[in-house]
């Protein structure tokens, strides 16, 4: 079953994008296609357009900062007083700090505005929804300022920042591109470049000195082959994502059923991980308050204060979608994580492939419950994003 919670915490006030708004509105014309939204004229269509292609500049800065060093443990870096907090963030945790790229870049978002320039477009250029994000209590103006201004296709929860919008296709937007409609080798399903995490609105709203940082990996598929570090690992490379951004995870739980010797498993793993690793070769229980879920490790061992990081994906809806359930329904794990990623298994027509036909056990659900769901968890202060 699907269940949608109801956020009470005013702090946590989210603030979806326009497009996102709209396609859980129209529930995404009642079809099955992912990419609907993308082919069909419809009010948002032009944003999201944009939105599209201010995303590729933004990864091509992110991709920047992964191409060197790791940046310092930002808690480390911070005064006792936190008198230097806006100089560290802003050196070590906004986008744009690395150096190159912002002039370039707002130059090339006004030519791609010329295009879309009909009046409509211009207001909302404007103000989003009435309301101008850059505005929002505690917002970090950054991302959407420096990137994401022509569209404004940003959505934004004051607990984390900004964040990319919830729409179809539940991943990267280039799969629905003309001319990429062939999803045999998954190369665009597999694109994570979509996924926006505004650490410099972390850093300066959320970490502190003395708290504590986790990373929970429910489903660790790593490639264990010989005595190679795996470098392509989805979940590896998002840890990494977040070293290069100055938060460093204290904790590293991975969950995995399948049996592998420990020893390979950290020949698997970067140096960088060896420390904080704790491998967990036993099935995630589904079971609530079973010793085994990992919920249940979470719940005794942390506190809200703590910055926790959770990556839902064994592919078997029969433990994913209570684990799921459980989250979206009790507020005490809800304080607790910060970042919730899952690759929710709907029924989409261009995932059939992947997932299954729209009658198999594996692919449950439409694609608007599940932006319903998703939604409601960022409403509860949760940022989820799609795995």
């Amino acid at each position: 079953s699907f269940i949608v919670v109801s956020a009470v915490n005013v702090q946590s006030q989210y603030i979806p994008a326009k497009a996102e708004q709209h396609v859980i509105d129209i529930k995404n014309n009642n079809s099955n296609s992912g990419c609907l939204i993308w082919n069909q004229e419809s009010p948002v269509r032009n944003d999201l357009e944009l939105w599209r292609n201010e995303l590729h500049q933004y990864t091509n800065q992110m991709n920047k900062k992964t191409q060197t060093d790791f940046v310092p443990d930002l808690r480390r870096l911070f005064n006792d007083d936190y008198s230097n907090r806006e100089e560290v963030c802003r050196k070590y945790a906004d986008a744009n700090s690395v150096v190159g790229l912002v002039d370039t870049m707002a130059e090339n978002t006004l030519q791609k505005l010329e295009s879309f320039s009909d009046p409509k477009t211009v207001e909302l250029k404007q103000s989003l929804r009435g309301r101008n994000l850059s505005e929002a209590p505690n917002a970090s103006s950054n991302l959407m300022e420096d990137f994401f201004n022509g569209s404004q296709q940003l959505s934004y929860l004051p607990t984390q920042g900004y964040m990319e919008p919830l729409v179809p296709p539940l991943r990267h937007p280039d799969m629905c591109q003309p001319g990429r409609t062939d999803f045999s080798d998954g190369q665009y399903m597999a694109l994570m470049d979509y996924l926006i995490e505004d650490y410099g609105h972390i850093c300066r709203n959320v970490l502190t000195k003395n708290m504590r940082t986790v990373f929970l990996d429910i489903g660790a598929r790593y490639k264990f082959d010989g005595h190679k570090t795996d470098v392509q690992a989805a979940a590896i490379k998002t840890i990494e994502k977040y070293r290069h951004n100055g938060i460093h995870f204290d904790h590293i739980y991975a969950y995995e059923v399948q049996e592998v010797k420990t020893e390979a498993v950290y020949d698997a793993v970067p140096d960088h991980m060896q420390g904080p690793l704790h491998w967990v070769n036993i099935p995630a229980s589904p079971e609530e308050d079973h010793k085994h879920n990992p919920w249940t490790m979470l719940l005794e061992s942390y506190h809200p204060e703590d910055f926790i990081v959770v990556k839902l994906d064994i592919d078997t809806p029969s433990v994913e979608m209570p684990l799921f359930n459980q989250l979206l329904t009790n507020p005490e794990l809800q304080k607790l994580v910060d970042v919730f990623y899952f690759e929710h298994h709907v029924k989409m027509d261009e995932m059939k492939k992947f997932w299954g036909d729209h009658s198999s056990i594996n692919s449950k659900g439409t694609i608007t419950e599940s932006l319903e769901m998703f939604q409601s968890l960022r409403k509860a202060g949760v940022a989820a994003h799609y795995w």
